[in-house]
């Protein structure tokens, strides 16, 4: 019967997801999450077959708490601030999280969109189109230009680099919300 493993895949996973998140992506080697762990890589290999594979269970662990801030911002009023008040928030709370995940290299987000174009772009988007009773066209304008926005805060946060405050950006995602909308419905009298 073979060894029981040193350490459980979960463990490994919750490891190399702490030196991420404090480190950063650059930080996750097999030697380095090794000596982490105070063990040979061989448990990593046993459990993983490469670090690539590893840093993908980090990468959905970090997008799982990611969707989580995303959650509590859909059910803010209104939802659709709420999400970007969230995504800036994910930013300034876990850097080395967020620049993995939409800064780095691999980063999952779609060239149309600087806030990813995943699971959570319908949710938000949506949001809108209920709110503001727009079609999906419009709404898909609108989440596009302010995710540039968003997304621009975001980075400022996670660079260390931000000089305002939470007040600061909550009035500056409105107004910039309100001079797109106003735009909308300008062109929806104008069609």
């Amino acid at each position: 019967m073979p060894p029981k493993p040193k350490y459980t895949k979960d463990e490994i996973i919750n490891a190399a997801y702490e030196m991420v998140r404090q480190l950063g992506e650059e930080s996750l080697s097999a030697r380095n999450l090794a000596a982490r762990l105070g063990c040979s890589t061989a448990p990593l290999f046993t459990a993983f077959s490469s670090v690539e594979e590893l840093m993908g269970r980090v990468k959905e662990k970090a997008y799982a708490l990611y969707m989580e801030y995303i959650e509590r911002g859909l059910s803010m009023t209104p939802a659709f601030k709420g999400s970007g008040l969230m995504y800036i928030k994910y930013a300034k709370d876990e850097p080395k999280l967020f620049k993995m995940l939409f800064m780095g290299k691999g980063a999952e987000t779609e060239a149309t969109h600087y806030m990813p174009a995943g699971a959570d772009e319908p949710l938000v988007r949506g949001a809108v189109e209920q709110r503001y009773s727009m079609d999906t066209e419009r709404a898909r304008w609108l989440y596009n230009h302010l995710s540039v926005y968003v997304h621009g805060l975001a980075v400022m946060f996670a660079e260390g680099r931000c000089v305002f405050s939470d007040e600061d950006v909550d009035r500056m995602l409105s107004e910039v919300f309100l001079a797109l909308k106003k735009e909308v419905e300008r062109n929806e009298k104008d069609n």
